[in-house]
């Protein structure tokens, strides 16, 4: 991909790595709701209706990223135009499944026109977006959200996972061109070389995107437990696949960390993270057969595991506090844990809220992370001792 002229590859800035990242973290999560929604109408559940809701808030969020910067009347009418987006899509999901093929191909062209309508309403706002470019962008999107709901509609789980990690690629290239410009738009007319300026701390592109796919893997994680939970509580897709899915998840996670930290970051962490799916495994197994001395006994050992996860990060990054760390751990596990109960309850209504509230705490571990990454990144490429 290539970057316009108001990112120096060579020194991305604190503030402009932010910027990326949430333009990017914007356009996953509203990935994982229409996923979520779409896995909920081919298989009709109960949890239909509260999860249109969820995405479709999701998708005037994306909007309101722009109001400090663009104004609220183009924040909200970038809203209107994604959320008509998915007011579509739950149509055309509507014709698919009544077999309606007519329907289809309307509401079908209703997305393009929408797509189109949409670029030309951000290439007029700002002259530093291109009508051409995010068009394109968008309607690469909405092909594979398209395939998605026919693989979705047909229980074909390998074509969904190679569809959501495309999903996500795609999800980057949007979500930097919408930070470009951004950028490109309140920096018009000012002129400055970071790169020259030794008080500031910046990391190069590449750098930049290591620690995205560091701070992913904690949506990554949640989102892949829970389709595993999905596949053992509500029978979707095949068990084996989507576990050995979540398994590579912590795999691309380690060996990203080992791109920034080497040697220190051995086989043994990559251990504590297969034990901990390990015990999800088991914990599921143990909720389902009503084993309750099983459940206490597994719940002791995710209790063990957090802790030795914690103590790990903290030991090779002086930018990361263990018991901070622990904490968020902490409420990552107890939401995972209610979201496991709720799903064996058939509580689908909470057992939302607490995804979403999953998804919350996964951004800001992930925030929490990308802090400590940019600084000791930063401070070891300019050679400063950390307790100077």
């Amino acid at each position: 991909m290539i970057m316009k002229k108001s990112f120096d590859p060579q020194c991305i800035t604190f503030s402009q790595m932010d910027l990326i990242f949430n333009t990017r973290t914007y356009y996953r999560r509203l990935t994982t709701w229409i996923s979520e929604y779409m896995i909920s109408r081919y298989h009709g559940d109960e949890t239909t209706a509260d999860l249109f809701s969820r995405l479709y808030f999701e998708s005037l969020n994306v909007g309101k990223m722009q109001e400090i910067i663009l104004g609220r009347e183009i924040s909200e009418q970038y809203s209107q135009y994604l959320s008509q987006y998915v007011i579509t899509l739950n149509n055309l999901i509507s014709a698919q499944l009544d077999g309606d093929m007519e329907a289809i191909n309307i509401y079908v062209e209703q997305l393009y026109e929408i797509i189109a309508q949409e670029a030309a309403f951000l290439d007029n706002i700002n002259p530093y977006w291109d009508y051409f470019e995010y068009y394109n962008l968008f309607a690469a999107y909405t092909q594979y959200i398209i395939e998605m709901a026919n693989a979705i509609a047909a229980g074909d789980f390998s074509k969904i996972i190679t569809l959501y990690d495309l999903l996500g690629d795609i999800n980057n290239i949007m979500g930097d061109i919408l930070a470009q410009g951004l950028y490109q738009y309140i920096t018009a007319g000012v002129d400055v070389d970071y790169s020259t300026r030794e008080d500031i701390q910046c990391i190069s592109y590449d750098q930049m995107n290591t620690i995205y796919k560091i701070r992913i893997f904690w949506f990554e994680l949640v989102t892949w437990v829970r389709n595993y939970m999905l596949s053992r509580y509500l029978g979707l897709g095949n068990t084996e696949v989507v576990l050995e899915r979540l398994r590579q998840v912590p795999v691309d996670y380690v060996n990203e960390l080992r791109e920034i930290f080497g040697d220190q970051v051995s086989d043994d962490y990559l251990d504590l993270f297969n034990t901990y799916i390990d015990l999800i495994v088991a914990f599921i197994d143990a909720q389902i057969e009503g084993n309750i001395e099983e459940i206490n006994r597994i719940t002791q050992l995710f209790y063990e595991n957090e802790y030795q996860r914690a103590a790990f990060l903290a030991a090779i990054n002086p930018f990361w506090d263990e018991q901070e760390l622990r904490n968020r751990l902490r409420n990552l596990l107890q939401a995972t844990i209610d979201e496991s109960t709720t799903f064996l309850a058939g509580d689908y209504a909470r057992n939302i809220d607490i995804f979403s509230r999953l998804l919350d705490q996964a951004e800001s571990m992930s925030y929490y992370l990308a802090q400590g990454l940019f600084d000791y990144i930063s401070y070891t490429h300019q050679e400063i001792p950390i307790n100077a």
